[in-house]
């Protein structure tokens, strides 16, 4: 792909997609293994997201010959995170709405939801969970990658 081509949005996209089936996945693994009643297990799929925005930014640093600009990088974390967020949202209203209404329940007996939480208010949530901590792994992941000495590896 020619380096004018590449822009940090076809990135953030992309690799937001992935980190979205990658949390539908984990969610779906979970249920498998009647999990889902501990609702603590579903923070971990976290990792994706911190996987997600390093290996976007790695990629869009490598695409671009080494040079990225800060605000780049924090678009790039920030988009990943509303973008896979937004996907895991909805995926969770088409599973409570049409599959399990009972698993709102299990997020209202937990402590990390309100005891009255909506299918609208998990919706908005769930986005806001996926989106803020995007931005901020997006600016601890700059930290590094803005350095001019820093250089990706062809193995990442």
């Amino acid at each position: 792909m020619a380096i004018g081509r590449i822009t940090y949005q076809k990135v953030s996209l992309k690799y937001g997609i992935l980190v979205g089936i990658a949390h539908i996945v984990y969610f779906l693994l979970m249920g498998l293994l009647g999990l889902h009643d501990i609702v603590e297990l579903s923070f971990l799929s976290s990792i994706f997201l911190v996987i997600g925005i390093v290996v976007a930014i790695s990629n869009f640093k490598r695409a671009k010959n080494g040079e990225i600009n800060y605000f780049q990088g924090l678009a790039i974390g920030a988009t990943v995170g509303v973008v896979s967020s937004t996907i895991l949202a909805l995926f969770l209203v088409l599973y409570i709405g049409v599959f399990d209404s009972t698993y709102l329940a299990h997020l209202q007996a937990s402590a990390y939801f309100p005891k009255s939480i909506s299918l609208l208010a998990l919706f908005a949530l769930t986005i806001i969970y996926g989106s803020w901590p995007g931005f901020w792994l997006a600016f601890i992941a700059m930290q590094w990658f803005k350095r001019a000495d820093h250089s990706v590896t062809e193995r990442v």
